[in-house]
């Protein structure tokens, strides 16, 4: 093979350098954004910024945000900027602060920043996403969904689904039991009844359609994984790029149900008690489109699949590490019971005290959303000081970082629900605990997901003792997955009671 030409050589030396050049001295000007300000800042490295991963298996910062909480929290900083590539974000330590972006000055930072594409994937605009006005109004509408009220005609369905995980937790007795898998099957029952009115039985055919599409949705190969990068650090790009978070397949499959479930409903004789009814309703008094009605039962499947079953099977691994715990709780459930005629009701549920507080350890320990975000709007001075954040600038809260804050929560590593007694919470800043995040745009569907996950915890405690399986590896969290779930199975063993 030949040598290239000399004035070939030339050219591509006289086009490459000076690209090189221009992309480091663009680096170098963007890296200066926040010392310019006056905010401390995190040093950056070209070219990842302090993104410090190049492809995450998920779209989310995972536990980097703690490293930055931490290094920013160690220093006595309130908050700091980093940057995403050459994008500057502002890391917010002091809970006062959190406190102003999510709740009190909701208005300069009422968008997530969080990236979808409507015209390519109607499902990625939905609640959790949009922004702005289409957000307000289409939260509006769907508030009344999750009325305590709309949870109690759920809850005789969600009992169902309990009866049938119990019947299949009383055949693996004296045998390993995978509880994620277990907990992953009860969940997707209830999904499936009470979102869109559809009978999973997926403890007697796991690879029944809804079980198979929601490990779809959270499988990572190479192209989505690249497209993760792009979506979560390059946004304005992966929009000119048109990429789409949701493969075609996924798509198809909640529009045509959707469609399919509008048609068979228009006959009276086929309505149902479900969130899907109440979204086919509102169709008709709030002129919803098929696709907006798709892109919320997503969010409703989506946010409910992998949440629902990894935070109770989280919890159930600590009750079977804490055999105490595990007792008293038992013990307060079956009080609460005798009460009721030995049934359990919505009413009951919230006379479990001491499961809440498992719960909430839970939460802490495992939060759902690791990391809050949120868009500023329009300018805005942070409160005692100079610092202007400008509009479109994202903002991050690192809900870890303040969960593991041994200032708020002493020995955070370890498992201990009486934090959450009413007066141990008294003692703390309400910003300091952020499961589902704080304000306007906190969890929508919080009641149905803890109302399915204590129904789930209090059948299994009160029919079975459980115990941590010798085979079970030590708990480990994954920390490239877009929601919290452990990198191996939990393996226990349980005793009929």
């Amino acid at each position: 093979m030949g040598l290239l030409p000399y004035g070939a050589v030339l050219e591509v030396f006289l086009f490459v350098v000076p690209l090189v050049v221009a992309v480091l001295c663009y680096f170098h000007n963007r890296f200066k954004y926040w010392s310019r300000r006056g905010v401390p800042t995190i040093p950056p490295r070209f070219p990842l910024g302090n993104s410090k991963v190049l492809f995450p298996k998920g779209f989310t910062l995972g536990p980097i945000t703690k490293i930055y909480y931490d290094y920013l929290k160690q220093r006595g900083y309130k908050f700091g900027g980093i940057y995403l590539i050459s994008e500057p974000n502002l890391v917010i330590v002091d809970p006062d602060y959190v406190k102003d972006i999510l709740s009190k000055d909701f208005q300069y930072f009422v968008d997530r920043g969080f990236y979808y594409n409507e015209a390519d994937d109607p499902l990625s605009a939905n609640l959790f996403a949009l922004d702005g006005v289409r957000w307000r109004l289409l939260r509006t509408k769907f508030t009344p969904t999750f009325t305590s009220s709309k949870m109690k005609t759920m809850f005789q369905s969600v009992i169902t689904c309990r009866n049938y995980m119990i019947e299949a937790l009383g055949k693996q007795i004296n045998h390993d039991i995978d509880i994620r898998e277990v907990m992953r099957r009860y969940t997707i029952d209830c999904i499936g009844s009470c979102a869109f009115g559809v009978q999973c039985n997926s403890f007697i055919d796991p690879d029944a359609e809804f079980p198979k599409m929601g490990i779809k949705i959270f499988h990572f190969d190479m192209w989505k994984t690249v497209k993760a990068f792009f979506i979560v650090n390059l946004p304005n790009l992966s929009k000119w790029l048109r990429l789409t978070p949701n493969y075609k397949e996924i798509r198809d499959f909640f529009i045509k149900m959707v469609t399919d479930a509008i048609e068979l409903r228009e006959n009276p004789k086929n309505r149902r008690n479900d969130f899907l009814q109440i979204l086919i309703d509102l169709k008709e008094t709030e002129k919803l489109t098929v696709n907006e009605i798709a892109a919320q039962v997503f969010l409703f499947f989506l946010a409910g699949f992998e949440t629902s079953s990894s935070m109770m099977s989280l919890a159930l691994y600590q009750l079977a590490k804490n055999q105490d715990c595990q007792d008293k709780l038992r013990e307060e459930i079956l009080a609460v019971l005798a009460r009721h005629e030995g049934r359990l009701t919505y009413e009951s549920l919230s006379e479990m005290k001491l499961l809440g507080q498992v719960f909430d350890e839970t939460l802490r320990l495992y939060p759902p959303g690791s990391t809050l975000t949120r868009r500023c709007v329009k300018d805005y001075r942070l409160r005692d000081t100079n610092i202007v954040i400008e509009k479109g600038t994202q903002v991050i809260v690192p809900a870890i970082g303040l969960h593991m804050d041994p200032e708020y929560f002493p020995d955070p590593e370890k498992f201990n629900p009486s934090r959450f007694s009413e007066e141990m919470k008294k003692s703390r800043h309400p910003c300091v605990f952020l499961p589902f995040g704080e304000g306007p745009r906190n969890c929508i569907g919080l009641r149905f997901g803890l109302m399915q996950s204590k129904i789930g915890i209090v059948s299994v405690i009160v029919n079975f003792r459980l115990t941590v399986s010798p085979t079970c590896k030590p708990l480990q969290i994954d920390p490239d997955s877009f929601i919290v779930r452990p990198i191996h199975n939990v393996y226990l063993r349980a005793e009929r009671l």
